[in-house]
This record gives structure tokens, C-alpha cells and sequence, in this order.
């Protein structure tokens, strides 16, 4: 998180109008195995640089978090553009680095995850340009919208989407992490619908 926090007094870019644009979320509940084993966290932050390393140059990378609506941690929103000066694979080891850093960071565990809320209210997807948006996530929604053992145990559903992402491809890295097969099918189901009611291609990579 201190290099993140350096690159936004240093050496983050502005976006440009028509750049394609990469959103990293983060999730920090503490359902989320990131925060709790680093060999997730470490395959984790592989596949963020791989997809940080196909970007080119006014590319933009913003790096998110989310979890509790309450948590100012999650104001903290680093955003870097690719160029001659700053290539894909400086940003990527940035990220990956943070990424690496969360099972050591207890105090950064959240008690909830309000990942509707995040794709609902979150600017700057920008899927006009047909961006992506990675989510580090089990992808367990527990909030007010929705229990989370509820949602697993199929007894309760997503809320309708209310947001347009057309254009924009959604993936959910770790989604189901550690569950057992029928409540991975139960959520990812879930998220399914709920992405195609927001316009989003999505795609689930399940470890």
C-alpha cells in the first residue's frame, strides 16, 4: 500500500478520453482467502500482472478496494497510464507487490462485502471503450442486500442489477475459493445473471 500511496504523489498519469482502461478491485471482507493465505494471494497477483502486462500505452490501470461501505480505506484509489516512462510491467510489479502484502495486513480485514454497491457506484469503468474489470473476490456478497449464507445455501438471490456496463468484461478471480462444488455453482449462477442483466460479459476463474 506505500508504494501505491507514493505513486499517487509521484508517479500516476491522468487518464486520457479514449483510453482502454483496466479496473482492479480488490476485495478486503474477511471471507475473502487473499487476506489469509499467501499462495493465494501470490497466484492472485500472477494474473494481475498478466493481464497489467497486455496493456499499452495509454492504457489506464486504476486499482481499487472494497468490502464495508464504512471502511475510508477504500477511499484510496491509485491510477496509473501507461507510457514510455511508466510500462506494464513497472505498474505490475507495483500491484502485484500490494497484492502479495494483504495476508500480512490483518487490520486491512473487512466485516462485510458490499460488491454490488462497488460495481453499482463505482465511475470510471469506462466499458464504452470495452475495458475490463478484474475483481479479486470468493465473490460472496454480504451485505445489506444480501446474507451470505443465505446466498450460498441458494435460499436467497443477488438484486437486480441497476447499472449499465455494456461493454465491459467482468471477471471474478478466485470466485468460490475453498467452498464446496454445489455452492460455487449456487453463486456463480447468481453473478451470471446478474452481469448479464448489467450488460457485462463475465467470466468466472475458479481455483
Amino acid at each position: 500500500m506505500k508504494k501505491l500511496l507514493t505513486c499517487i504523489l509521484f508517479i500516476c498519469a491522468v487518464s486520457t478520453a479514449d483510453a482502454k482502461t483496466l479496473t482492479i478491485g480488490i476485495d478486503l471482507s474477511a471471507s475473502n482467502p487473499l487476506l489469509s493465505h499467501k499462495n493465494f494471494a501470490h497466484v492472485a497477483s500472477q494474473h494481475v500482472s498478466s493481464e497489467i502486462n497486455k496493456l499499452k500505452d495509454g492504457d489506464v490501470v486504476h486499482v481499487k478496494t472494497f468490502g464495508s461501505r464504512k471502511d475510508a480505506l477504500n477511499l484510496l484509489n491509485p491510477t496509473f497510464e501507461i507510457s514510455r516512462r511508466l510500462k506494464p510491467s513497472k505498474v505490475a510489479g507495483i500491484v502485484a507487490q500490494y497484492i502479495q502484502s494483504l495476508p500480512e495486513q490483518k487490520e486491512a480485514s473487512q466485516s462485510s462485502t458490499n460488491l454490488v454497491a462497488w460495481l453499482e457506484f463505482t465511475t470510471g469503468f469506462n466499458c464504452a471503450e470495452n475495458s475490463q474489470i478484474l475483481v479479486i473476490t470468493d465473490g460472496l456478497e454480504s451485505s445489506s442486500y444480501v446474507d451470505g449464507n443465505q446466498l450460498l445455501q441458494g435460499k436467497k438471490s443477488l438484486p437486480k442489477a441497476e447499472v449499465n456496463l455494456k461493454g465491459c468484461a467482468l471477471t471474478f478471480y478466485g470466485l468460490g475459493a475453498g467452498w464446496m462444488p454445489q455452492q460455487v455453482k449456487i453463486v456463480r449462477k447468481e453473478w451470471e445473471r446478474w452481469a448479464e442483466q448489467a450488460g457485462a460479459a463475465f467470466t468466472a476463474i475458479i481455483p
